[in-house]
């Protein structure tokens, strides 16, 4: 759930007790209302309002993108836990990376092959679960993000075949330049 409708309406304590009183035996928060969007930052102390109001563990979600600001979210909302949401498109790895910060274990960054495979299997698994048109639909925002974290990692695909990549149809092609995400450094304009 969200804090509320708006700032004018923060209800997710009362929503949590009902819940509670429903059944539920766990909760997760966004600390944004619905008008704020993604706008703004996440309110992780108003999560805290939700976390004194019932006995379940609330989970605490928003802006949570590595393991300094899961420590600061967990501090600053007194969750039993934290949810990454977009911070993991295109590196669904960084849950690891965050669980393990949180242990104090130690996490090595996966290799160029490793982000590779979990990008081709994340494709195969969104074709499996929602059939190879809608799959394919859906994974558009995830086939660009996989993209758009290749570059930042230095790594990526001409803007051309960056573009096949995120409207092809056909699936071989697509895991094809996925393949191909991390075959070597992207050449940068000067």
């Amino acid at each position: 759930m969200r804090l509320g409708w708006d700032r004018g309406s923060l209800n997710a304590a009362d929503i949590a007790r009902d819940a509670v009183a429903a059944g539920a035996s766990a909760l997760t928060v966004h600390g944004r209302t619905r008008q704020d969007f993604y706008n703004g930052e996440a309110d992780w102390r108003a999560i805290a309002d939700v976390v004194a109001a019932v006995p379940v563990p609330v989970i605490a979600n928003g802006d949570v993108d590595g393991v300094s600001s899961a420590r600061t979210c967990l501090a600053r909302s007194g969750a039993a836990g934290v949810m990454i949401g977009r911070a993991a498109m295109g590196q669904p790895w960084i849950v690891g990376e965050v669980a393990a910060g949180l242990a104090g274990r130690p996490v090595a960054a996966p290799s160029p092959g490793e982000r590779t495979d979990a990008a081709v299997e994340h494709y195969g698994e969104l074709l499996r679960l929602y059939g190879r048109a809608v799959g394919a639909r859906h994974a558009r925002k995830h086939l660009a993000a996989y993209a758009d974290r290749a570059a930042e990692a230095g790594f990526g695909l001409p803007e051309a075949d960056r573009r096949l990549l995120v409207t092809a149809q056909e699936p071989a092609e697509v895991v094809r330049l996925l393949r191909r995400l991390y075959d070597a450094p992207l050449a940068r304009a000067a």
